[in-house]
């Protein structure tokens, strides 16, 4: 096998709106001949991209599955695609949009829709991630050698991550989008605002009441406030009381040193002058990216135009979520896909570590009730003594744990999983590769085997990112 295509599709339930990207991506066999297989994804093209519509509510805490799912199944139509054809998929539920009271019971309702391969919802920190990739933020940062600060400005939320060298490097969250306000059609008379609008109202002298209008200028004051708090969290400015009420679980850290910026979103065409029809909308949107597009980002031509905008979110679900394990991985009487397997982190980087593995894994399962995947880094080129003796370790651990899943780092799941199976009655299901790196507090979605069997498509969603980690 040289290459192997295959059809992806992200749904992004987000505050505003909802949005379908349906993409393909292609397997290649990077090594050469005489190597062992070296699985990549090596192209990502976007196949169709289903219109924006507006997120269907039943009522403000209430998701309208039904006219959800039928939105979903128009854009597969219109994309002239089978929900059979997908081989991965990502729902996603985000913003606002992911507190309301039946949203996990959506996000599993639309599974079906996304193939067996599923991310359920998304955390702040992992939506900031995504857009962050799918906007080509990640990329920038990577071609240009800069640090890169990608904000996505949503509906109830911005979302920002900022990447170094392709890798995300921070991310954080605020309570700051273009639906916290919303409009009669006059656009001047007050419909429904959130707790955080109201906040940076008091914040500017105006007190917000439904059916009320706003005072002369108030819109413009009160987007310059957001765009105001958007600089605190960049620091642009100093930071202020109103920026940290506004914080979403974590914060960028008080100096990100980002040398560029980039916005993507529902507000991020309005900040770059291609708003269209965002009128229809009735909310601060238009007047938020019109005051981002006033602000101190914009000085010295720090400021990029990304690949994507209002598309990030999804496009990073649908074509950036999923990495590929090594090629040299073992496993044995597993019921494929294993969903949202959360990372137990098993210190394993020498032939030192080797004698207190055991315990070690141990545990971590009893922290996470042997309901997790077991990561180690593993040691890079390891004898055929230092793989038996680990094994006899791991085997002992996780004898009782099911289901029995390790990944590595390091190039060594195959002749690890091979000297487990001898440690194990016959038959034991079990699933060890290699390849991809991972962090404690990391959830794994580990999905069907690709290529003859030779790799596996893994979605790795993470969390929280430590201020100044990595990841390759």
């Amino acid at each position: 096998m040289r290459e192997e295509q295959l059809l992806s599709v992200g749904i992004d339930i987000g505050t505003s709106t909802t949005q379908c990207v349906f993409s393909l991506l292609t397997l290649s066999n990077t090594a050469s001949a005489f190597s062992v297989p070296r699985i990549r994804i090596t192209k990502k093209e976007i196949l169709y991209r289903a219109p924006l519509v507006l997120t269907p509510l039943l009522s403000s805490d209430t998701i309208d599955a039904e006219a959800l799912e039928k939105i979903v199944r128009e854009a597969y139509l219109s994309a002239g695609i089978s929900p059979a054809d997908i081989r991965l998929g990502a729902v996603i539920i985000t913003g606002e949009t992911a507190r309301k009271a039946n949203a996990r019971a959506v996000t599993q309702a639309l599974s079906r829709l996304a193939g067996d391969f599923v991310v359920a919802t998304a955390g702040p920190s992992l939506e900031s991630i995504l857009a962050g990739r799918g906007s080509g933020a990640a990329d920038l940062s990577l071609r240009r050698g800069r640090r890169v600060l990608n904000l996505d400005i949503g509906g109830g939320t911005t979302n920002m991550a900022l990447f170094s060298g392709g890798n995300p490097v921070a991310d954080g969250c605020l309570n700051l989008g273009g639906r916290l306000l919303r409009f009669h059609p006059d656009m001047h008379t007050v419909l429904s605002f959130t707790p955080a609008m109201e906040q940076i109202a008091l914040d500017t002298g105006i007190v917000l009441r439904p059916d009320t209008p706003l005072p002369d200028g108030g819109q413009e004051r009160l987007a310059e406030r957001m765009a105001q708090v958007l600089e605190e969290a960049a620091c642009l400015r100093p930071r202020t009381a109103l920026y940290r009420a506004l914080v979403v679980e974590h914060e960028l850290p008080e100096n990100p040193e980002a040398e560029l910026f980039t916005f993507s979103g529902g507000v991020a065409d309005c900040i770059y002058g291609f708003s269209g029809d965002s009128s229809r909308f009735c909310d601060m949107g238009e007047a938020l990216g019109r005051a981002v597009a006033r602000s101190l980002f914009f000085e010295k031509q720090r400021v990029l135009f990304p690949a994507e905008t209002i598309h990030a979110t999804v496009i990073g679900a649908g074509a950036y979520s999923v990495a590929v394990s090594g090629s040299t991985i073992q496993f044995s009487g597993i019921q494929f896909p294993l969903p949202s397997l959360p990372v137990a982190n098993v210190p394993f980087t020498s032939a030192e570590d080797i004698p207190g593995l055991a315990d070690a894994i141990a545990n971590q399962l009893r922290i996470f009730d042997g309901e997790c995947a077991l990561y180690m880094q593993g040691i890079p080129s390891p004898s055929w003594a230092e793989i038996t003796a680990a094994a006899r370790e791991i085997a002992s651990a996780m004898q009782h744990c099911s289901p029995k899943v390790l990944i590595l780092r390091e190039d060594m799941a195959k002749a690890l999983g091979q000297a487990l199976s001898r440690c194990w009655p016959k038959g034991t299901p079990f699933l060890c590769l290699d390849g991809i790196e991972l962090m404690y507090g990391d959830t794994v979605d580990i999905g069907e085997p690709l290529s003859g069997g030779r790799v596996v498509p893994v979605i790795v969603k993470t969390f929280a990112f430590s201020q100044d980690t990595g990841r390759n």
